[in-house]
C-alpha cells in the first residue's frame, strides 16, 4: 500500500533550490532514515510532508494518519522537566496514537545512552511507516531498512539500514574516483597525440632549390597528401577530446598528521587519579567513595544517565579539587557547549591559528574533515551557525598545544559527515581524551576506555561500549564466577585479537607476556 506519493516537488528558500522530487513513493511499513548535512533540507522535507511548509509546485498525496515527532515539542506542561524527560514524553504519547505514518526529527536529541536504546526499541517494535532524521547511526541501522540521501538539492534513495547506505555511497565515490583518473589519462593522451601529429605535420620540408622542376612537382604532391591526411588525423583527434565525457573532479581526501612534540607526553600511567572520591550536588549524592583513574594517552569516554553527574565531576576536574592527583604535564583543553574558547569578531582560520602547534596546512586540513574547506575558513565566526561554531572549537583544541583534551557531548549539533570527520580527528590525534558523549557508536568508534556511573560509584572498564555491554551479560550468565575472573577472561579475548593485529614486534612481545601472565592467574586463581 502506497502511503506517501510525491510528485513534482519544488521548494525554494529565496533564490536557492532546496530540492526538486520528481516522484518518490513510500510504501507501507517502510522504514526511511533522511540523511544528509545540516541545514541541506531534511526537516524542510518531512515539514512538507506533513503539510506544516507548503511546495512552491508538485502533488502530495498521503494515506493514512500522520503523528509528528518535532524536536523538543512542548506540550503545555507546567512541570519543570529536562529536554530529554520531554522528548521520551513527546515520542510515547504520539506512538500511543496509533499512527499509520510517523513522522521523526532528531527524536534522540537530549537522551542519554540507555534512553536511546528504549527508543530504538520503541521504533523497531511500530507496526507503520516510518520517516526518520537522526545523527544517530545505531539508530539508523538498527531501525531503518531504507535511507533517503538529500544531496545539492536531489533526492537519492538507497536500500538498506545505514551501514548498507555508506557501502554504497563510498563505492559510488570510489567510481567516481577511478572514472575521474581514467578520463584525465585519455585527455592527457588525446592531447598529447595532437601535439605530436601537428609537429609532424610542421616538419613536413618543402622541397630543395636543387630539384629539378618534375621531382618538386612530386615531392609537392607527396608532402601535400602527407600534410592532409596527418590534418585530418589531427581533426579526428581532436574531435574525439571534444566529444570526450567530462568528469568532474572528485573533492580531495583531507590526511591529517598531527606534530606531538615529546615534551607534551604524558609518561606516567594515569594522567588523573583518585582513590577515594564522593560527589554531592544539593544535598544529592552523586558518588560515594569511589576511585577514578583516567588513563595517560588514550581516550576514554564517561558514561552514565542523564542528571547523574558526569558534567558535575568534569567541573571538579577543571576546578583541579585537590582530591584528585593530576599529572603536572597535562595541559587540558576543555569543549563545552557554551562555546567561550575563540574570538567571534576574527576569522576561522585566526581563531584555530591562534594558539595552534600545528602548521596551518595540518589545521586546514583538520577543518576540512569538518567539511569547512577552501574560502570558508575566513569567514568571520559571528556569522556562523551553531553546529559550524562546535566545528571551530574542536579544531581550535584539536591543533593547539593542549595534550588533554575534555569533550563534553561534542556530537551535539553536528550531522553524521562531521561526526565522522571527527572520529577520524579524535583517533588520530595523539594525545589523552576524556569524553562524554551520548552517541554509542561514536563512543565505540573512538574510546578505547570507558567510565562509567554505577551505584554511586565510578567502574572502570578497559573496552569500548559494546565490549563493556558484553562483559555484564557474561557477568549475568556466569554468576558463581567472580568479576576478577570474568574480567580476566574477557581481557585474554580481546589480547588475542590485538596479538594477531599488532604489526610492531616490540609491541607484540609487551601483549604476549600479558597473556601469558593472564593465563597464569587464571590457573592459580
Amino acid at each position: 500500500m502506497e502511503r506517501i506519493k510525491l510528485s513534482n516537488i519544488i521548494k525554494y528558500y529565496g533564490d536557492r533550490k532546496i530540492f526538486e522530487i520528481s516522484d518518490l513513493v513510500v510504501q507501507d511499513k517502510q522504514k526511511i532514515g533522511i540523511v544528509g548535512k545540516n541545514g541541506i533540507g531534511k526537516s524542510t522535507f518531512l515539514n512538507i510532508i506533513s503539510r506544516d511548509i507548503k511546495p512552491d509546485s508538485g502533488n502530495i498525496k498521503i494515506n493514512g494518519k500522520i503523528s509528528y515527532i518535532r524536536q523538543l515539542d512542548d506540550f503545555g506542561t507546567n512541570r519543570k522537566i529536562s529536554g530529554g524527560e520531554k522528548m521520551l514524553q513527546t515520542i510515547n504519547l504520539l506512538l500511543q496514537e496509533n499512527p499509520d505514518i510517523l513522522l521523526a526529527d532528531e527524536p534522540s536529541s537530549n537522551l542519554d545512552i540507555y534512553n536511546i536504546e528504549y527508543v530504538t526499541k520503541k521504533f523497531k517494535e511500530f507496526n507503520g511507516t516510518l520517516l526518520l532524521i537522526s545523527h544517530d547511526r545505531n539508530i539508523l541501522d538498527e531501525v531503518c531498512n531504507y535511507i533517503i540521501e538529500i544531496e545539492n538539492g536531489e533526492i537519492i534513495e538507497y536500500k538498506g539500514n545505514y551501514s548498507l547506505y555508506k557501502k554504497q555511497k563510498n563505492y559510488k565515490i570510489e567510481r567516481k574516483k577511478f572514472e575521474y583518473s581514467q578520463y584525465i589519462k585519455e585527455k592527457n593522451r588525446l592531447e598529447h597525440a595532437i601535439i605530436a601529429s601537428k609537429n609532424a605535420t610542421k616538419s613536413i620540408r618543402k622541397a630543395p632549390k636543387r630539384m629539378g622542376n618534375s621531382e618538386a612537382r612530386l615531392h609537392k604532391r607527396e608532402s601535400t597528401e602527407i600534410k592532409e591526411k596527418l590534418e585530418g588525423h589531427t581533426k579526428a583527434i581532436e574531435t574525439r577530446l571534444s566529444h570526450l565525457e567530462k568528469k568532474e573532479k572528485p573533492l580531495p581526501d583531507y590526511n591529517i598528521y598531527f606534530v606531538t612534540p615529546e615534551s607534551s607526553k604524558i609518561k606516567s600511567k594515569n594522567i588523573i587519579s583518585c582513590d577515594d572520591f564522593s560527589l554531592e550536588v544539593s544535598h544529592k549524592q552523586l558518588l560515594m567513595n569511589t576511585k577514578i583513574y583516567v588513563l595517560s594517552n588514550r581516550k576514554t569516554a564517561l558514561l552514565g544517565k542523564n542528571g547523574i553527574g558526569k558534567t558535575t565531576l568534569i567541573k571538579e576536574i577543571l576546578g583541579k579539587n585537590s582530591t584528585f592527583s593530576i599529572n603536572p604535564q597535562a595541559k587540558i583543553g576543555y569543549f563545552s557547549q557554551d562555546l567561550s574558547i575563540f574570538d567571534e569578531n576574527i576569522s576561522i582560520l585566526e581563531n584555530v591559528m591562534t594558539d595552534s602547534i600545528q602548521s596551518e596546512t595540518t589545521a586546514r586540513n583538520v577543518l576540512g574533515n569538518l567539511n569547512i574547506k577552501d574560502n570558508k575558513v575566513y569567514e568571520i565566526v559571528r556569522n556562523l551557525s551553531g553546529g559550524e561554531k562546535v566545528k571551530v572549537a574542536l579544531v581550535k583544541l584539536l591543533v593547539s598545544n593542549s595534550n588533554f583534551l575534555i569533550l563534553d557531548e561534542p556530537t551535539n549539533f553536528l550531522d553524521i559527515e562531521s561526526i565522522e570527520g571527527l572520529e577520524l580527528l579524535i583517533k588520530q590525534y595523539a594525545g589523552t581524551v576524556l569524553l562524554i558523549s551520548h552517541d554509542k557508536r561514536f563512543v565505540d568508534n573512538v574510546c578505547d576506555n570507558i567510565i562509567i556511573f554505577k551505584d554511586k560509584k565510578l567502574v572502570q572498564f578497559e573496552g569500548n561500549y559494546s565490549e563493556y555491554l558484553k562483559y555484564e551479560e557474561n557477568k549475568v550468565k556466569n554468576k558463581g564466577f567472580s568479576n576478577d575472573k570474568l574480567l580476566l577472561e574477557f581481557r585474554l579475548t580481546k589480547l588475542d585479537s590485538e596479538i594477531a593485529l599488532e604489526n610492531d614486534s616490540a609491541k607484540r612481545l609487551l601483549l604476549e607476556k600479558e597473556r601469558e601472565e593472564i593465563l597464569l592467574k587464571l590457573k592459580n586463581s
